[in-house]
């Protein structure tokens, strides 16, 4: 009865071990299956990352050799000059009249023409706009040449030798301003 109790015992024990090998066997078998599943995407993002790169180099010389590349510039327009009247909301209605309050030629080199360069034109002007922006009722005042009450200031831009395009953005405050000098709206 021992020796049966003892075999049966054993039996069991081999099972567990079987499903035990069984069970880790399919572990290291799924554990592999997501390494490679990793290194394989990862690997593919590595490579569409170049691509992308490599086209985007490709792009920017066709561009340098047809000579369609020109600087970005970055006009500031007042509400008047757009169209929008005063207290009225909206969005800019058509190209802008007259000369731009503020104008900034980025630094950067010539972007390309197209949406990509407009994108980029705008990124460009947003950040040094957002530099002067604690400041902005002073220096649009210092160059306006006429009393301001209550009017929005308007990004436009230039790229590619284009007229002055929108872009949707605006300093969200109004300015006011008396004899070129900033005052409270």
């Amino acid at each position: 009865m021992q020796l049966l109790l003892f075999s049966n015992t054993l039996e069991l024990s081999l099972c567990d071990v079987g499903d035990h090998f069984n069970m880790l066997n399919l572990r290291l078998w799924f554990l592999l299956a997501v390494c490679l599943s990793l290194t394989i995407s990862s690997e593919a993002r590595r490579k569409l990352k170049r691509d992308q790169e490599e086209s985007l180099k490709t792009i920017e010389d066709q561009y340098d050799d047809l000579g369609e590349v020109e600087p970005c510039q970055c006009g500031v327009f007042m509400s008047q000059q757009v169209g929008i009247r005063e207290g009225r909301r909206g969005r800019p209605r058509g190209p802008p009249q007259g000369e731009p309050v503020v104008t900034y030629d980025t630094d950067s080199p010539s972007l390309p023409c197209g949406t990509g360069g407009f994108k980029h034109c705008i990124s460009k002007c947003l950040d040094v706009i957002l530099k002067y922006l604690p400041r902005a009722g002073p220096v649009i005042c210092g160059a306006v040449e006429r009393d301001v009450h209550r009017e929005k200031a308007f990004l436009f831009i230039k790229n590619c030798g284009a007229d002055w395009t929108p872009t949707n953005f605006s300093a969200g405050k109004e300015f006011c301003c008396k004899d070129g000098q900033h005052q409270k709206c």
